[in-house]
């Protein structure tokens, strides 16, 4: 326990340090730090997003499902990464907007601009959820109590993010994917040296890699798609694009992000596989803390597990930071300034600090309701890929031919189909309407494109120069 307290103390007062000397941020530094990351810096935040709770810890479980299988996870963001770097990025980086809703509202106008950021809130929530699952899974061991577990967890990343913003989520990303690289290659280390429980010698260990009775084409679709949507048009991921200090180094970034995502999966994947043979777990998203508490002994566990903590964290930080700029900036600050009350750069920033606050309360009612990983973040992305994605790649595409769409009946139209679909999903993968129909998400993925085509095609454009980002 001495391990967590220490752990706790440590962080905190890096966020005190930080507050004391930056206490009079700006928007620009708070939500997309300045745009002066480099390359390097993009790539090394963009893998400590990537390997946040889904990513070590439900990866973990799905290879000691799936066993290679479960590579998929990654694997489709990884791709995704490198179709962005040479499709979308150029466009989206010029932009140089807070968000992705600052890309919608250029083509579609500001008033959609409230119902998409309204709809992405809702659907990162199940994402930020995601990663309290992680940490409040480990603080659990400590605590004996999984709602105090998430309340902690929950507690610790929430303060040390409003007192950091968005440059502590730069400035550690290297050390902390140093960090979970060593602590995975030990882990890894020690499950290929430990025996097999029953087994002398150990057996030859079994990969396999394709479909199956268990990991079905419908499986692999229903994660493929979802996922590489979310790494290709995803809120966080373009947040990354945002700090960029030039397109060059954003390039850099998604293509050594890509590379690292790649090598460091199959890491853990081994882990996951040997595993098997070596614990049995009450749930997949458990494997790795399972394995900690039967590979270490006493206080060295209590170490090691506290040393775990850094991975949601990782996650955590930039997407309490995108929740925030999505609610407080574009939708309560946007609501403010059309009623008359325009706040200034300080009150923006304070009102995205209030609705982080907000959006890790309710994660952590999500995330005490959902009590899996993989299944929470897919919620998110199914809504994300089914509401947002097809308006942001025909915003994109417009953005690109310099077109705009006008700004009536579309967005009208635009508005019903945004709230219909993206809530629909989000109820109906909460369970609050029944709905068994296979791949049900992939076909109102492709019909809200073909409306929405079909919206732009026929509710009237014009050429000239886009909509300004306000």
């Amino acid at each position: 326990m001495i391990w967590l307290v220490l752990y706790i103390v440590l962080l905190l007062g890096i966020g005190v340090h930080h507050w004391f000397q930056h206490r009079k941020t700006t928007l620009n530094s708070f939500v997309v730090y300045d745009r002066r990351a480099s390359g390097f810096s993009v790539g090394m935040s963009l893998v400590a997003l990537a390997f946040g709770a889904s990513s070590v810890f439900g990866l973990a479980g799905y290879a000691y499902q799936y066993n290679l299988n479960a590579l998929w996870w990654t694997l489709s963001g990884a791709l995704f990464l490198v179709v962005l770097a040479y499709t979308f990025l150029d466009t989206v980086w010029s932009i140089k907007g807070y968000t992705i809703s600052d890309i919608i509202a250029r083509v579609f106008g500001d008033n959609i601009r409230l119902l998409v950021s309204t709809v992405l809130f809702l659907a990162w929530l199940m994402v930020l959820a995601g990663q309290i699952i992680a940490g409040g899974n480990i603080l659990t061991r400590f605590l004996g109590s999984e709602p105090l577990g998430y309340a902690l967890f929950t507690l610790i990343f929430t303060l040390y993010t409003l007192l950091v913003g968005q440059a502590g989520t730069v400035k550690t990303g290297f050390l902390q994917v140093m960090v979970m690289v060593a602590g995975l290659g030990l882990l890894l280390g020690l499950c290929l040296a430990a025996t097999p429980t029953g087994i002398e010698p150990r057996a030859p260990v079994k990969l396999y890699f394709g479909f199956d009775e268990v990991f079905t084409f419908s499986l692999f679709l229903g994660i493929f798609v979802p996922v590489g949507l979310s790494y290709l048009f995803g809120p966080d991921m373009y947040s990354r694009v945002f700090i960029a200090r030039d397109i060059a180094s954003a390039r850099r970034g998604l293509l050594l992000a890509s590379v690292l995502i790649a090598a460091i999966s199959l890491l853990i994947v081994f882990i996951g596989i040997l595993a098997k043979d070596i614990v049995t777990v009450a749930k997949p998203d458990l494997t790795i803390p399972t394995l900690v508490t039967r590979l270490f002994d006493g206080p060295l566990a209590d170490l090691v597990l506290v040393a775990l903590l850094s991975i949601p964290l990782s996650g955590a930080d930039i997407i309490l930071i995108t929740t925030g700029a999505l609610l407080g900036r574009d939708v309560l600050a946007h609501g403010l300034r059309a009623l008359g009350h325009a706040p200034g750069d300080a009150g923006q920033v304070w009102l995205i600090r209030g609705c982080m606050v907000l959006a890790a309360a309710l994660a952590t009612l999500f995330a005490l309701r959902l009590q899996a990983i993989i299944p929470s973040l897919l919620i998110a992305y199914k809504v994300f890929s089914i509401g947002i994605v097809p308006l942001l790649f025909l915003s994109l595409l417009s953005i690109r031919r310099q077109t705009t769409t006008g700004a009536g009946s579309v967005s009208r139209l635009v508005a019903v189909y945004l709230l219909l679909s993206s809530l629909a999903v989000l109820l109906v993968e909460l369970r609050f309407i029944p709905l068994s129909l296979p791949h049900y998400n992939l076909y109102l993925l492709l019909g809200n494109t073909l409306v929405l085509a079909l919206l732009l095609r026929f509710g009237g454009h014009r050429f000239g120069p886009p909509l300004p980002v306000r």
